[in-house]
């Protein structure tokens, strides 16, 4: 089979997943504390560290340093009669350096370990205190790529949300794990591997209101579901292009550039 058909087919759910419109985060709940608790997790969901990896990717010993542009959906900050300042009030897109490496596995396996960091540096009077890390296995049968991911995020953010002039705290916690199954087509200087995957992520949200003292706690469990392409150039340069969905919260798109280091 030649490259040329699946490749064309994989740049369009590239395509997709860098262009496809995310859809908004609403405040639709019936009471104020209800809105508050929606907003809490929608932040701190947006925090979460998504694959933005095909499964079974990384062969032992590579190392793949890179960094994310993670697209900020519209969120509505209605809270009762109020307006508070959202994510996506501040800037549409944020970025996360990420590094990945290829562990030693048995005959069949791939694994990997993975870690992201952003440094608190203030932008627009918002910063981010944030670390992640995950842990992957997976086998690679032929074409067929199959994987078991799992991951966990610490994050601080303080930026403007009841008032303009004040900056509130919000500290976010994730756990989550999902399956992955996708294909390799190509061959080993250039190729493409579409993939879909599934899971739940489980958060505890903690947000401090500077103005008044007030602190509110909010814990959500649900669905997290992924659709990304993972394209390969010159067997070095790594672009990934990946749409997250977390039903009945909102869904947006990331872009990963890496390069790899290794075999």
């Amino acid at each position: 089979m030649s490259f040329a058909a699946p490749c064309t087919r994989c740049a369009g759910l590239l395509a997709a997943a860098t262009l496809a419109l995310s859809l908004p985060a609403a405040a639709g709940a019936q009471s104020v504390q209800d809105q508050e608790y929606r907003l809490i997790q929608v932040h701190s969901l947006l925090l979460d560290l998504p694959p933005l990896q095909a499964p079974a990717a990384l062969e032992p010993g590579t190392v793949v340093p890179s960094v994310e542009a993670v697209f900020i959906p519209h969120i509505d900050g209605r809270v009762g009669d109020k307006q508070e300042l959202t994510a996506s009030d501040h800037t549409p897109v944020f970025p996360r350096p990420r590094l990945m490496l290829g562990l030693p596995a048995p005959q069949g396996f791939r694994t990997f370990v993975g870690l992201a960091f952003i440094p608190p540096i203030t932008v627009a009077s918002v910063s981010t205190t944030y670390v992640a890390g995950e842990l992957g296995i997976g086998v690679a049968p032929g074409a067929l790529r199959l994987g078991l991911r799992v991951h966990g995020v610490y994050a601080e953010t303080l930026s403007p949300v009841t008032d303009p002039t004040t900056r509130d705290l919000l500290t976010t916690r994730t756990v989550g794990a999902e399956l992955a199954a996708g294909l390799h087509l190509g061959h080993r200087d250039l190729f493409a591997e579409p993939y879909l995957g599934a899971g739940v992520v489980s958060l505890a949200g903690r947000f401090h209101v500077t103005v008044d003292g007030n602190v509110l706690h909010s814990a959500y469990t649900g669905a997290a579901l992924q659709l990304g392409v993972r394209t390969v150039f010159h067997s070095r340069l790594e672009l990934v292009g990946e749409v997250d969905s977390y039903p009945e919260r909102f869904t947006h798109g990331s872009l990963r550039v890496g390069w790899l280091f290794g075999p």
